[in-house]
């Protein structure tokens, strides 16, 4: 534990009580970290279809976002809004159903007639969630009709909450059913998951996730100063306190460490097992980053490899990155790291018109080599329902070029992208955001590949040819991760925090 890991440009404690991070407004920055990391039953047409527009009246020609008196065209929101006036309700000894033409909420009574919070439902998605074996084949389990084919808003002929718990719903005029009448019946299991969806998300996923530390330098060499974010390979495999609290860290922060990992090949993977499985990539599942003569991947070099994310043409996306160091006694090869949610919300805050940018125009993303063809296309900023910022893309050496288009808006996109990445790489790259850690032997890196950008100084042999930078690695997908997840909570006892107490995420917020 003792065998430190190397900051290149160690900070004092006070800088870490004291961080000078620009812009000035980053209180409201941190005050808007909270992250949901899973989804929802759909909770309204209008929660789906907010932009993080300005709230003026807007015009948006693809180059600049102009407010005044100039009126927009009906959105969905408005329309949608039209549509709630009317409103129905129906009690029973189940609860309480109330419905206009675009929601349904339930005011259900558990044992005793105690409430429970009411759970609000968009009426289409209830609509298309019907599992009678009209709308779901009983033996294959798959539906058969598409949500293209219901009307944008179903008719509620009559709701109502049974004594048993299930939950009724007789459509009217439905069109999957020639105009007649349909029933719905939702067992009371499924309407008692969506309420613990509704307030806690999946497995209690979200509410027991903490709040991401959107570190900078200073922050996150002040975390490895107390002792956080990193662990022995012994309390990483033996020590399951240990364990989780160094668990929690990665979720907290992206990125920690595990020290004195024997030097051997695969050891990697016994890291990775405390997760579970590794994901196979192209690469299979470890590989080996070394420099070799016709690399088929720029890591594979010598060169400076800049700040990036990797496989943002895979599907999926890996959610964690392992990185073992065999060797690294070659001048240079220092790791980079950055947080790429940190750098999208000080870049909303500094220049919003960049920050939707990003968060609307795709840029593309490929791998063509030695037989294999990927191709993706994401935004740079991936926010959730709520409009909090969840993740990245952020790949450089592996952007495809934009579609080639004859018109002006494809011209106006691929200039308004580049302004704008230009601003989140600047702020990305930033001293104050990069924090730089030369790998010992026996070092292995664990980042989270969504939300960490990460990258490697030069580095070259001695003139004696002596030195080499050997690096093994294996990634960790999404659902894996998810799954260790949902694990460690159920392990932890409800509003304990594992081994620390104290944090500096969301400095401005009390809540």
């Amino acid at each position: 534990m003792e065998r430190a890991l190397r900051v290149a440009r160690p900070a004092g404690r006070m800088a870490a009580r004291h961080p000078t991070v620009s812009p000035s407004s980053l209180g409201l920055l941190w005050q808007r970290c909270g992250i949901q990391t899973a989804s929802r039953p759909a909770h309204g047409v209008a929660n789906q279809l907010t932009l993080d527009r300005p709230r003026k009246s807007v015009r948006y020609n693809h180059t600049a976002a102009e407010t005044g008196n100039e009126t927009v065209s009906q959105s969905f929101g408005e329309e949608t809004q039209q549509h709630r006036s009317t409103k129905q309700s129906v009690e029973t000894k189940g609860g309480l159903v109330e419905w206009n033409t675009v929601m349904l909420t339930l005011f259900r009574r558990a044992a005793g007639h105690s409430p429970v919070p009411p759970l609000t439902l968009s009426l289409l998605w209830l609509r298309d969630t019907c599992p009678c074996v009209h709308c779901v084949d009983p033996d294959s389990g798959q539906k058969s009709f598409s949500t293209t084919d219901l009307p944008d808003y179903p008719v509620v002929e009559h709701a109502e909450l049974m004594d048993s718990g299930e939950l009724k719903v007789i459509w009217a005029n439905d069109a999957l059913s020639g105009g007649g009448v349909h029933s719905s019946l939702f067992r009371a299991e499924v309407v008692r998951r969506w309420q613990e969806q509704d307030t806690q998300a999946p497995y209690k996923f979200a509410s027991q996730d903490p709040k991401m530390i959107l570190w900078g330098r200073a922050e996150y060499e002040a975390l490895l100063a107390d002792g956080r974010c990193r662990v022995s390979y012994q309390d990483w495999i033996h020590n399951d306190e240990a364990f989780r609290a160094a668990f929690s860290d990665l979720r907290k922060t992206g990125l920690i460490f595990v020290t004195d990992v024997p030097q051997e090949k695969e050891q990697v993977r016994r890291v990775a097992s405390r997760f579970g499985s590794p994901q196979y990539t192209i690469y299979g599942w470890t590989w080996d980053v070394k420099s070799k003569p016709r690399a088929e991947n720029v890591a594979y070099t010598s060169q400076f490899l800049g700040l990036h994310q990797d496989l943002m043409y895979n599907h999926p996306i890996p959610e964690l990155q392992l990185l073992h160091c065999h060797s690294n006694d070659c001048e240079g090869g220092e790791s980079l790291f950055s947080h790429g949610v940190r750098a999208a919300y000080e870049l909303k805050h500094a220049h919003p018109e960049h920050y939707y940018a990003l968060t609307h125009i795709k840029s593309f993303f490929g791998y063509h080599k030695r037989g294999n063809n990927f191709s993706r296309a994401h935004p740079t900023v991936i926010t959730d329902r709520n409009n909090n910022i969840r993740e990245t893309r952020w790949s450089p050496p592996f952007q495809e070029p934009f579609p080639l288009t004859s018109d002006d808006q494809g011209d106006e996109d691929l200039r308004r992208w580049k302004v704008a990445a230009a601003q989140f790489k600047a702020i990305a790259e930033s001293p104050s955001n990069t924090v730089e850690i030369k790998l010992k032997p026996g070092d292995c890196v664990i980042f989270n590949n969504r939300q960490i950008l990460h990258g490697r100084r030069q580095f070259s042999q001695s003139q004696t040819g002596e030195g080499s930078r050997w690096l093994e690695g294996t990634y960790i997908g999404p659902d894996v991760y998810r799954r260790a997840v949902r694990k460690l909570t159920k392990q932890t006892p409800a509003g304990k925090v594992p081994r620390h107490s104290s944090s500096l995420h969301d400095p401005g917020n009390s809540q």
